[in-house]
């Protein structure tokens, strides 16, 4: 830390979701007279949310306080619903034996996808429906929609008859409760 940064902590209030534990809000106020960041009465912060909730089922939503650096990016976090608190999300690894495919529209390599904790060990009790596109070839699943079970999932991607530099095959959670992922090949 160079002279004259600060380490302050931002009093951040999180909505999520409390079936998926997926941040859906923040809310944080700085005093710039105390150069401090305010703690506000959950209620306060729940009626800031309000406007969000219009129209939704509010009790499926939920209030958690966490002191964050300033300008952290929340997106990379969610809620551990059972523990009440600030996690990183998992993360969506994808992997193939190989990263070159004949360009003859034939060839083919299965892709194997598996949900990571922040620790790097795959999430056993991982269950969800899971977006695979790719830029070129064609996805064995239908709209590239498959399920994860037990943390892992796998599709096959089938090259085109063409030679391309870089293919690119990304990987998505449909409810935003992991981090995407993706894996590049090359049609040669």
């Amino acid at each position: 830390m160079s002279k004259g940064q600060s380490t302050i902590s931002a009093r951040t209030y999180v909505l999520f979701d409390r079936s998926t534990g997926r941040v859906t809000g923040t809310h944080s106020l700085y005093n710039a007279e105390t150069r401090s960041y305010q703690v506000r009465p959950l209620e306060e912060v729940r009626r800031v949310f309000s406007e969000f909730l219009e129209g939704r089922t509010g009790h499926q939503y939920d209030v958690l306080e966490a002191d964050l650096p300033p300008g952290q990016d929340q997106r990379g976090l969610c809620v551990d619903v059972k523990q009440r608190m600030l996690v990183p999300k998992p993360r969506l690894q994808a992997k193939a034996e190989r990263a070159q495919l004949q360009g003859d529209g034939k060839d083919s390599v299965q892709i194997d996808i598996v949900v990571l904790d922040d620790g790097g060990k795959v999430l056993k009790d991982f269950t969800g429906d899971l977006r695979v596109t790719t830029t070129r070839g064609r996805l064995s699943a239908p709209g590239g929609r498959i399920k994860a079970a037990r943390g892992r999932a796998s599709i096959t991607l089938t090259s085109v008859a063409e030679t391309v530099d870089r293919v690119w095959v990304a990987v998505s959670e449909s409810s935003g409760r992991c981090a995407p992922g993706g894996v590049t090949f090359e049609f040669v």
